[in-house]
């Protein structure tokens, strides 16, 4: 349980927890370990779940005319699905671990044992969120032209 405390606590999203808070999420988080080719989830699924990457990799990818296509690689230290903690979320595309990788899952049930139990956290919650969000599309924005844009849309925060 420790060792979760100390890897929970450089996730943004609950920096600024209470250390109650951060203990409780601690002790419900679980490790998974995954051997090459498992997957966490596939595109459509309503996985539910957040992970943080404490070793090996995961790929991001997803079908394109019949093919895979991999978006993005995730390593030690990456934090993924935190917005699946707030409600259902289908999935976009699918996640698989492309070596053997652990990492430490928090489901939406056990996040959602944190906010009842401690209120205050809804509200650091959404803001890490939003915060997260912004600087999603910050970066997005910075490096996306003005023809990838016009086909994706922007939203306006």
């Amino acid at each position: 349980m420790q060792q979760n405390l100390e890897f929970l606590k450089d996730v943004g999203l609950f920096s600024s927890f209470p250390d109650k808070a951060m203990k409780l999420l601690a002790f419900l988080a679980e490790r998974t370990h995954l051997v090459t080719g498992d997957v966490l989830f596939e595109e459509g699924d309503d996985h539910g779940q957040a992970y943080l990457v404490l070793s090996g990799q995961l790929s991001l990818s997803k079908q394109k005319n019949g093919e895979k296509v991999i978006i993005q690689h995730y390593t030690k230290g990456d934090f993924l699905g935190s917005f699946s903690l707030l409600g259902a979320m289908p999935a976009l595309f699918t996640l698989q671990a492309s070596t053997e990788t652990t990492v430490l899952t928090i489901n939406r049930q056990q996040f959602s044992k944190i906010l009842e139990q401690f209120p205050e956290t809804t509200k650091l919650s959404l803001k890490a969120l939003l915060n997260e969000l912004n600087q999603w599309e910050r970066k997005n924005i910075y490096e996306a032209g003005a023809c990838c844009l016009s086909r994706t849309g922007a939203t306006v925060l």
